[in-house]
């Protein structure tokens, strides 16, 4: 092989090798967006799930205090914590461990509306009557 044909040859690898460099640069970096988006997306459904749980439960509480006198100081008590989670919620960004968070004390909020639920309507027996009168 002569000079000539052996810098072309070295001339042809080297753009052959920057052009596969500079593509996978390129898919790189459009996979690391798409991977962002898809982040993103799942955080912000992740945040309305948590969302409409809190608001359910401020609903189930609102239904508490209506049917049930007897306690309403301790189930306004608890709405407020769900009402202050929710407002918290509003305006941040989440990450996977701040969503991580937000869930864990989505549930522990909704296992004590569950209690309270459970205690209130057991406190009732079937053969008690509440007098309306």
């Amino acid at each position: 092989m002569s000079g000539a044909t052996k810098d072309t040859i070295q001339k042809i690898l080297l753009i052959a090798l920057a052009a596969m460099t500079l593509s996978m640069v390129c898919i790189s970096v459009y996979n690391q967006n798409d991977n962002e988006n898809e982040k993103d997306a799942y955080l912000e459904n992740e945040k309305l799930l948590v969302k409409e749980e809190l608001r359910e439960i401020i609903k189930n509480y609102d239904h508490l205090t209506k049917e049930h006198q007897v306690k309403t100081t301790e189930v306004l008590a608890e709405k407020q914590k769900v009402k202050k989670l929710l407002e918290e919620l509003e305006d941040k960004v989440l990450d996977y461990s701040s969503i991580t968070k937000y869930r864990r004390e989505m549930l522990e909020l909704r296992k004590r509306n569950q209690y309270l639920q459970h205690e209130l309507h057991d406190g009732m027996s079937p053969g008690h009557m509440q007098s309306v009168y």
